[in-house]
């Protein structure tokens, strides 16, 4: 599937701009097990890389302009270097390549001046010849709007190939910053930083387990699933959400009035029983977004020391809780979500729950290997009832982060 992607670029790049590419870099999408919603309140996330990736072939321009190209759509964005605005695309495809090319460029400007500040024989260098000039082609395998992280993904690609053409030697936690700063200034999205930690930390065989608060990363072998006769899937459900969403947004603010309630900086450092002696205080709403964040960063955790010690054959009572919480707490489930977990319970699945930030997107589930089929059967069957399309069920293991491909 990769190699074909990394194909479908080059080629695309051929016929959209008549010469051939610098290189061509790839980034995995993200499969998220546990704590969404929560890294905006130095929580915890849990999860891996997926085998679709997003692929960008790049080559530079001497004059400055900036042309992206796409085999998902027609359009083209351009912009001009000595003039790109992180809003230039609002709400728009455009604004993840854009947004992550502005932010890069951000950055070496003031890596620039930051050096010429400190070194008294530091000769600055003028702003436009940090950088060049680019032809970008991108392409991906992963569903946009599925809620398998398709903009971190974007922003990895992107950001891992204009570091290594430009010679910035970015860490991974630049990287991050650099692409949870696209998403927020470009694209008006509202969330964290976890899935692009994520999606730039993985490592074929290891979820990758992201502490906000503390900006650590740590790699955990995968438990042994053919082992306990189990595979993993998820499940795309054919219901786009979209990052940028008003919803999102509120949700975020409601938790940040809670927290502020609770003279605290985060809810992070919120304990349940402390939510609770204050509930008369709160407004219902705000209460069951605040209940989700502080019990899923709890259940994280749990989670995190089943795998390791029990085995995901044990996993299932801490991913229905999760699920329950989003649906009822922070209420970003949605009526094809639910079906589908209630599908994978009925087929003797361990456990279930949506994957990613909700109001759409793709469910997460934990099942024997046997009754894949019978899971599918009926998934496909319950959507064809009520004319849902198909959905599109995978077998899911975790894979390689960022890289070079050519």
């Amino acid at each position: 599937m990769a190699a074909a992607l990394i194909d479908r670029v080059g080629e695309g790049f051929r016929e959209a701009f008549g010469r051939d590419p610098n290189g061509i870099w790839s980034a995995p999408g993200r499969v998220s097990v546990a704590g969404d919603h929560t890294d905006t309140q130095d929580g915890l996330s849990f999860g891996f890389a997926t085998a679709e990736r997003t692929a960008v072939a790049v080559a530079r321009r001497d004059d400055g302009t900036i042309t992206v190209a796409t085999d998902l759509t027609d359009e083209r964005a351009t912009a001009d270097l000595a003039t790109l605005r992180p809003d230039a695309e609002p709400r728009s495809w455009k604004a993840y390549p854009l947004g992550m090319i502005w932010a890069v460029v951000e950055y070496a400007r003031q890596r620039d001046r930051d050096e010429a500040g400190h070194d008294p024989n530091h000769v600055a260098t003028d702003a436009l010849a940090i950088c060049t000039g680019l032809d970008v082609f991108i392409s991906t395998d992963l569903p946009v709007g599925g809620g398998l992280a398709s903009s971190a993904s974007a922003c990895a690609a992107v950001g891992i190939a204009l570091s290594d053409m430009w010679h910035l030697d970015c860490s991974d936690e630049t990287l991050a910053d650099l692409g949870l700063r696209a998403e927020v200034a470009a694209a008006g999205a509202a969330g964290g930083v976890a899935d692009h930690f994520t999606v730039l930390a993985a490592t074929a065989g290891h979820d990758v387990f992201f502490d906000v608060r503390g900006r650590d990363v740590s790699l955990i072998e995968t438990p042994d699933l053919a082992g306990a006769g189990l595979v993993t899937l998820t499940v795309g459900t054919n219901e786009l959400h979209r990052n940028w969403s008003d919803p999102f947004r509120e949700r975020q603010e409601a938790c940040q009035r809670v927290a502020e309630a609770l003279g605290v900086q985060s809810l992070r450092e919120v304990r349940l029983q402390q939510l609770e002696a204050i509930e008369a205080q709160l407004d219902p709403t705000d209460l069951r977004r605040a209940r989700y964040v502080i019990t899923e960063i709890q259940r994280t955790l749990d989670l995190t020391r089943i795998l390791r010690t029990e085995g995901p054959e044990h996993s299932g009572p801490t991913l229905r809780a999760s699920q329950a919480s989003l649906r009822d707490d922070f209420e970003v489930s949605t009526e094809r979500i639910d079906a589908v977990c209630e599908l994978a319970d009925r087929a003797g699945a361990i456990g279930a729950r949506m994957s990613g930030s909700g109001l759409g997107g793709s469910v997460f589930i934990v099942i024997p290997a046997d009754a894949v089929d019978r899971f599918t059967e009926a998934c496909v069957a319950h959507f064809d009832e009520r004319g849902w399309g198909t959905p599109d069920v995978r077998e899911v293991t975790p894979c390689d982060g960022p890289r070079r491909d050519v």
